[in-house]
Order: C-alpha cells, then sequence, then structure tokens
C-alpha cells in the first residue's frame, strides 16, 4: 500500500503530541493490586457503622519527586511505594460514640492487670526530653520522616526507602516500626494526622484507614470550634487488632470531655470493636503490654493519671496520679518509664 500524501498525514503538532501521551503512558508504574475491601465486610452486631470508602479519594493530587533517602534502594523504588499507597482507597470510618462502648471484645487473654509501684520520681528540667532518654537508655520505635514532627524522642532510625513519603496531598507525620509491621502517619501536619496506614513485613499495606470522623467531637463550645479539631495519635497492630489513640491538645472543657481516647479496630473489617471512656489517652505513646494497654492523661489545670486498660474491652482497671500530664510512656527491664510535663517517674511493673 502506498503511503499517504504529505497533505493526508496528521499535522505535526498532533503526531508530537500523541508521541508524547504514549511516552507518559509508557512511564506511569503498574498500578498495586486493590487493598483487602474492608468495607465489603458485613457490620458486626451492634457496631455503630459500617466502614465505607473515604470521601477523600479524589483525582491524585500531584506527586512530589520520590526520594532516595533511607536504606539505599533506588529513587524508582521509592516512586513505586509511592504509587503503590496513592493508587488504593482509604476505608473512611464510621463515627465512633465518643463514649465507652464496647461491641465485641478484641482477642486476648485473662491474665491479671499489671501493677504499677511508683520506685522513683523526680523534677525534671521541662526542656530536657532528649537527655532523658539518652540517660535511661531509652528509645521509641519511631523512624525519622521528612516533615517537622512535634515530639522529642531520641534515636529515631532512618526512613526507609519503601515507606512512602506522602499520600496524594498528605504529608507523612509519623511512622513506628514495631518490628512485624509499621504504622504511617499520614496528614497536612503532626496535629491533624488523619491517615493510618498499616504494612506487614512484606512492606505490604494490609490496611489503610480515614480516620476523620473520629477527629471532630460531637459537641464543643463554639469558640473552640478551631481548637477541638483532633488527630490520631499512635497505633499498634496486635492479633489482627490495631489499637489507635485519637485526640485535641486543648482543654477537655472545649470539647466537654469528648477527648483522649484509646480504640480497638478490626484490621480487616474497619469495625470499631470498642472505645475507651475519654479523657485516657493524649501521650505521645502508649503501651502494649501482654493483655493490657499501659497509658496516660493530662493537661493545663486537669488531673493526670496514668492508666491500665484491659486490651480485650477497653475497660480501665487502674490508674495512678501524676503530678503533670505524661509525654512518653517506655518500657525496659521489668520497669514502665514516665516523662511528664516536668516530672520524671519509674515504676516497678509487678
Amino acid at each position: 500500500m502506498l503511503a499517504a500524501p504529505p497533505s493526508a498525514q496528521p499535522p505535526r503538532r498532533t503526531r508530537l503530541l500523541a508521541a508524547a501521551l504514549l511516552t507518559a503512558c509508557a512511564c506511569q508504574p503498574t498500578s498495586a493490586p486493590p487493598a483487602r475491601a474492608f468495607q465489603d465486610a458485613p457490620p458486626l452486631p451492634g457496631a455503630p457503622g459500617v466502614a465505607t470508602p473515604s470521601p477523600h479519594d479524589a483525582t491524585p493530587a500531584p506527586q512530589p519527586a520520590p526520594s532516595t533517602a533511607g536504606d539505599g534502594a533506588s529513587g524508582a523504588g521509592a516512586g513505586a511505594a509511592r504509587a503503590t499507597l496513592d493508587s488504593r482507597s482509604p476505608v473512611k470510618l464510621a463515627p465512633p460514640p465518643f463514649s465507652q462502648a464496647l461491641f465485641r471484645p478484641a482477642p486476648a487473654g485473662g491474665s491479671a492487670a499489671p501493677r504499677l509501684v511508683k520506685v522513683a520520681e523526680r523534677k525534671n528540667e521541662i526542656t530536657d526530653g532528649a537527655a532523658w532518654f539518652t540517660t535511661n537508655g531509652l528509645s521509641l520505635p519511631t523512624l525519622q520522616v521528612p516533615s517537622a514532627a512535634a515530639g522529642g524522642a531520641s534515636g529515631a532510625r532512618p526512613l526507609p526507602s519503601f515507606v512512602p513519603e506522602g499520600y496524594r496531598d498528605q504529608a507523612l507525620v509519623k511512622a513506628i516500626d514495631h518490628g512485624d509491621h509499621i504504622a504511617l502517619f499520614y496528614g497536612p501536619d503532626f496535629a491533624e494526622a488523619r491517615f493510618v496506614a498499616i504494612l506487614d513485613a512484606a512492606h505490604e499495606v494490609v490496611a489503610f484507614f480515614d480516620f476523620d470522623s473520629f477527629l471532630t467531637p460531637p459537641e464543643f463550645a463554639p469558640k473552640e470550634a478551631a481548637f477541638v479539631r483532633g488527630h490520631v495519635g499512635w497505633a499498634v497492630v496486635k492479633d489482627g487488632v490495631l489499637y489507635v489513640s485519637s485526640g485535641h491538645r486543648t482543654y477537655a472543657a472545649s470539647s466537654k470531655g469528648k477527648n483522649a481516647y484509646l480504640s480497638a479496630i478490626d484490621l480487616a473489617s474497619g469495625q470499631l470493636l470498642w472505645q475507651s471512656a475519654p479523657l485516657v489517652c493524649n501521650a505521645e505513646n502508649f503501651v502494649l503490654r501482654g493483655d493490657h494497654l499501659l497509658c496516660g492523661y493530662g493537661f493545663t489545670a486537669e488531673p493526670d493519671f496514668l492508666y491500665v486498660l484491659e486490651r480485650a474491652t477497653g475497660k480501665v482497671v487502674s490508674k495512678l496520679p501524676l503530678k503533670s500530664g505524661p509525654e512518653f510512656l517506655v518500657e525496659k527491664d521489668g520497669k514502665l518509664f514516665v516523662r511528664t510535663y516536668d516530672t520524671d517517674y519509674v515504676f516497678e511493673i509487678r
């Protein structure tokens, strides 16, 4: 067949545009398999609602260049990790009751609650948080993130390059390496962390949740609306359950006490198993120890306490008064080290 005469050829501008489009398509990474359809699981009896895909999932925002920092993987590898997360739709969790509630017990044994016996107490310098970690040989399992994160824990390890440094237009604001899984927090900044992704030991995304419904309390003083929008603060997975803290960092009265919860969420379905009583956990982290959770709450001019909760039900089984609001809790050698605003404690765990 004879070639078409020049007059029948597409204009040069059209040919160039088509070539550019073909090149761009060829460069796009292959989409990762979709996340497990958590939202398709049947609701649990008595559950407050069914998890649904997040409405945040609109057209992806422009992505920054992939990072080559961390474990030395290539920039292409880091870009693939970012694309894997961006291609997923986080499960939008149903609104919690914002009060103590048990819908189904989390799997746990029946061991006795740990008894915390104070063995040391001393005033700190308020700004010497890093020294507290170093002097006591303590650390949190956090990883360094590119965004500025609140805290003060020392010893954070470099972020592996397989960890996505953002989710669409949301920055990675915290990363916690628990060994067999990594919890990743995304949001516009640390104070507004909203999305939580869980990576397993093979670096696969096994859960991805949108906690938007957990972050604005149902009641608040009108003048406090700008301050009561909360964030998710810490998370750990055990026996298929995600334990997570959420709340705001202002006076409890601003939200009529609807603040600072621990919640247990079924990792496979996104269903809420239980939510604790309010005002039990606003420290930077909490500790999962056997069949119990150790956490703390405090704020300026408010009562400050260290709590022990049942892992199965979220029920408070004991509390100890503190002199100021707890910031960090670290277990080491059978002791619980607690850093508060102006006092350092050591408790023996019996």
